[in-house]
């Protein structure tokens, strides 16, 4: 009998020097993969497909002096993040999940532009979820992300992060927190340099400083010990997390996004085995010193 593997495993990867400068021009030749320590063989391709982008934003009244200026980056997110070929949908949370924005249709700066703060929980785990209901719709050769704005933590969820980490990882999603300070809590603020200037046609010019915004995703891209749903689900799938409180850092942190999802690589593979429960997942380069950030694995 031949066996006809019918999964597709996703691994976005970024590679690091020594000094935390990303590596742009590696080749599929410099990469090996392991999956429960099995060699496979991997597609290696640049992070240029299309991206469908589901955005998940929190409204709840603990954020209201955050929503206007939120409301104000559509732009900022399509230029940045989207792109020309990108697609997004737009979620709100706060003690209910609505969407706002389908995939198929509306604007994403009018949807993002008519948000506004109400309610006193914050359901991230469930918008989570409900975002990655979307992606899962979206054909499979497209990058599928799921950006959180907000605080990093849940309030009121019905879902458990397990089982929202698990389905990130079935879905080939990767997230992205970009996290507003938490209640009650010391906040540290990374410092980008983003000059958002209006342009004919639309969108924004960015004078992003990659050298320091670089420097940024070394750091914070790493999942940090903890337990918030920011942190644990930016790690297992290789995203990233980035702190704000003001809108040129609000912006800065969707720049150093954008860098982050199209500087990288995308090692694409079918499991040789497909035994069920958990695999991990191991990436080596062949160059020396070298750092490789990639989701942790998933469950089969």
């Amino acid at each position: 009998m031949i066996r006809v593997p019918v999964r597709l495993v996703s691994a976005p990867a970024l590679v690091f020097t020594a000094d935390g400068q990303l590596i742009p021009d590696l080749k599929a030749a410099d990469f090996r993969l392991y999956d429960n320590d099995r060699p496979q063989k991997v597609s290696v391709e640049r992070a240029l497909a299309p991206i469908s982008f589901a955005v998940a934003v929190q409204t709840s009244m603990n954020v209201r002096s955050y929503v206007p200026f939120i409301a104000k980056v559509g732009s900022v997110v399509e230029a940045l993040l989207v792109g020309e070929t990108g697609e997004s949908a737009l979620l709100a949370y706060n003690s209910d999940v609505k969407v706002l924005k389908p995939f198929d249709k509306g604007d994403l700066q009018q949807a993002l532009r008519g948000i506004s703060p109400g309610g006193l929980r914050a359901r991230s785990i469930d918008a989570g979820v409900a975002a990655i209901e979307l992606l899962k719709e979206r054909p499979p050769e497209r990058t599928r992300v799921l950006l959180f704005i907000g605080q990093p933590m849940d309030d009121g969820s019905e879902s458990t992060l397990a089982s929202l980490q698990e389905a990130a990882e079935k879905a080939n999603v990767t997230v992205f927190g970009l996290a507003l300070p938490e209640i009650g809590k010391a906040f540290v603020s990374d410092t980008f340099t983003y000059e958002g200037q209006p342009r004919a046609g639309g969108g924004f010019k960015a004078g992003v400083d990659l050298s320091k915004l670089i420097s940024v995703l070394g750091r914070t891209g790493d999942a940090a010990a903890g337990t918030d749903p920011f942190t644990t689900l930016a790690g297992a799938t290789a995203g990233g997390l980035f702190r704000f409180r003001r809108q040129h850092e609000l912006e800065g942190a969707i720049a150093a996004a954008g860098v982050q999802l199209h500087s990288g690589y995308v090692l694409t593979y079918y499991p040789s085995s497909d035994a069920a429960g958990r695999h991990a997942i191991r990436v080596e380069v062949n160059r020396p010193g070298v750092t490789v950030r990639t989701r942790h694995g998933y469950t089969m």
